[in-house]
């Protein structure tokens, strides 16, 4: 018989992170992430990315 479930995965995401925003804040990352077609952990993760890259 199959195995039923998701399969596991290498890097698992159980910590859980949350800040506070303005309302327009909140507009322009509802807004951005829309127009990108990603969720709002995705734009975070890419934000973060590129914090990574361009400071020391």
């Amino acid at each position: 018989m199959a195995k039923v479930g998701r399969p596991p995965v290498e890097n698992k995401k159980y910590i859980k992170v949350g800040f506070r925003v303005t309302e327009a804040e909140r507009d322009r990352l509802l807004a951005y992430c829309k127009k990108m077609n990603l969720t709002q952990a995705e734009v975070f993760q890419q934000a973060l990315e590129l914090l990574y890259k361009t400071k020391p």
